[in-house]
Formats: structure tokens, sequence, C-alpha cells
């Protein structure tokens, strides 16, 4: 099932992908309204949080109507004319991955459009296609992440 990857040790916090995003699907430069976004974890960690297409997906499950479905590429989506705007999926989303945009009745996420991955300009966003490829490179990130720490503390 196809998702964004962001790689942290790559991403700078400029939320060029959230502006894209907003733009991309509401025409107007608006974080609040993107599909994805970008948290920071002081001292200076940016994550994307972005929809992963949970192959069993807790936002689907706990959708009282059957408004949240997987297309045939994988990719779970939102049928704004089944969604009554309840919130359970987001409520339901271990990664507050999906939210009720400002002004919205239906729950947004990403659908892995790809558009944010052209905008980066770090290029710290991929598609990934399985969760094993995406655990290898957190791995590497948490290797990396500890090789800097030690360094850190051995010359403080």
């Amino acid at each position: 099932m196809p998702y964004i990857y962001a790689d942290p040790s790559r991403c700078t916090g400029c939320e060029i992908c959230v502006l894209t995003c907003s733009f991309t699907y509401f025409k107007v430069l608006n974080p609040k309204k993107a599909r994805l976004r970008v948290v920071r974890m002081e001292p200076a960690i940016d994550l994307v949080i972005a929809c992963r297409n949970c192959e069993r997906a807790p936002c689907m499950e706990a959708c009282p109507n059957e408004a949240i479905k997987r297309t045939s590429k994988g990719i779970i989506v939102v049928d704004e004319g089944r969604c009554d705007g309840c919130g359970r999926c987001v409520e339901a989303c271990p990664l507050d991955a999906i939210h009720i945009p400002p002004n919205g009745r239906a729950p947004i996420k990403c659908v892995a459009c790809g558009a944010c991955v052209q905008a980066c300009p770090v290029g710290c966003l991929k598609m990934a296609y399985s969760f094993e490829e995406a655990f290898e490179k957190r791995r590497n990130y948490a290797e990396r992440l500890k090789e800097i720490i030690l360094s850190l503390r051995s010359s403080g």
C-alpha cells in the first residue's frame, strides 16, 4: 500500500509540502487544510505526519457509515457523501493522520498523490510501498541519530 515516507534527518520543517497539499486540494495556503502536517520535536527534529494506509485501518473500522474505503491501489479514501462528520475516524487514528479541516464537514487525509514529494526542496519525502521498506529506513535513521547523540555527549 503506497504512502508518503519522510526522512526526519533531512526534513527542515519548511512546510512547503503542507502548503503544496492545501493548495492542491483547496486552492489556499493554509496548513490546517493540508492532508499532511509537520510536527516539530524539540530541539530540532521535524516529523511529517501522513496517513500510512494501514492494512488494518482503525479509521475504517471506527466509521459507523462505511464512509471510509480502500481503493484498488490500497489508498484509504473518505466518501464525503456517506460521511456524517462524527469524527470517530479522527479519534481512532493512532498517527493523528486524519482530521476535519476548519469549516469542513468530512475528514481529510493524505491520499498519496505525490504533489508534496515533488515540491519538497530537500528531497526528504518519498513514495513508500511497504512497511518493511519504511521500517528499514527508520532503523537506519535511528542508528544515525544514535551516533549523533553519542558524539554530542562525548564532545560536551
